[in-house]
């Protein structure tokens, strides 16, 4: 009986810490009781705050309206000039011009179009807008210049702003007449050496001697990675020719250079500054091999080994030419 009367006359509390419901008995529930409305000074500030967070969210929005109109609706006008790789105008081409609106009331694109004149000039007024891209074209040319959007946005800091006594000038390629090239797209994974490892472009191989490019690596021991950072790095060979790396134009560029080739180049991935580091590495080169009989346009990628007994990861893509010519013209569209 004693424990019955203790276990019924419990504190509410103790069953609340306890996860569950006093028991039923004498002890009446209390019910919860309703929140009245807020009176009197209370629901006034409650009511005015409301009004001026709408008011607040409404001046802002109307802000922001009202910044796209002036600083993203801009007058879109463009003076430009194409040019061919021997300097000469591009006569008869048709350009496409595209606006993006984007202004706060309307959203969307319009398309202008224009022809250049006996010296290549040209000019496009498509209203007012964001931004605008242009791309010229004309049978038996292929577009030779990447630049080709422009940002007339205030939001910018460096807008673009037309200038008619200064048009921009865009290079179209004249095709020479497009020859058979090689499609290298070749992957290689090998146990680190600090010997010299030569590989052949042609067969896709690693060879003892010979081929088109040889490489040596570096690294310091132990592991290398995210959170063991050492320095490492690449030397890359022409073999019996040069390199050149690219300065990003590859994909426009169908005629290789004739000069300027090294016959090396050297990479080192630093630990310092520390939050440019990478485990991997690539880059872009015109490669100059087997005493001018082959001329490449290729991307070079390499993945360190973490650990020293991992595999070391070598990849290239691109194309060559092995017939001794330096057009790539194969590779431009037509």
């Amino acid at each position: 009986m004693i424990w019955a009367v203790w276990f019924y006359a419990r504190p509410a509390k103790a069953s609340a810490e306890l996860g569950v419901s006093p028991p039923p008995g004498n002890i009446a529930a209390i019910p919860p009781q309703p929140k009245s409305a807020p009176t009197g000074v209370a629901a006034s500030h409650l009511q005015t705050t409301g009004s001026s967070l709408a008011t607040t969210a409404k001046g802002k929005e109307q802000e922001m309206v009202e910044g796209l109109s002036t600083k993203n609706d801009i007058p879109i006008d463009f003076y430009g000039k194409l040019e061919d790789q021997f300097g000469k105008p591009v006569v008869g081409a048709e350009i496409t011009g595209s606006t993006i609106i984007y202004n706060g009331t309307k959203t969307g694109s319009t398309r202008v179009t224009a022809t250049s004149d006996a010296s290549g000039l040209f000019e496009i007024h498509a209203g007012k807008g964001e931004s605008l891209g242009v791309i010229p074209k004309k049978e038996g040319y292929a577009l030779a210049t990447t630049a080709v959007g422009f940002r007339y946005s205030h939001l910018d800091q460096n807008y673009f702003v037309p200038d008619p006594n200064s048009p921009v000038v865009m290079k179209m390629w004249k095709l020479q007449g497009s020859e058979p090239l090689l499609s290298i797209g070749q992957t290689f994974k090998f146990r680190y050496t600090d010997n010299s490892v030569n590989f052949d472009l042609l067969t896709g191989k690693i060879v003892p001697s010979g081929g088109d490019i040889t490489m040596i690596l570096n690294r310091s021991p132990g592991v290398i990675s995210g959170r063991t950072r050492q320095d490492w790095g690449v030397e890359i060979q022409a073999v019996q020719g040069g390199l050149i790396e690219s300065s990003g134009d590859e994909r426009v560029t169908y005629w290789a250079p004739e000069s300027g080739y090294q016959p090396s180049y050297s990479f080192t991935m630093s630990t310092n500054p520390p939050n440019k580091w990478h485990g991997g590495w690539g880059a872009t080169f015109y490669i100059k091999s087997r005493n001018g009989q082959m001329y490449s346009k290729v991307n070079v990628g390499v993945s360190i080994n973490q650990n020293p007994d991992d595999y070391v990861w070598v990849e290239f893509r691109g194309v060559a030419n092995t017939n001794g010519s330096r057009n790539w013209e194969a590779t431009a569209g037509q």
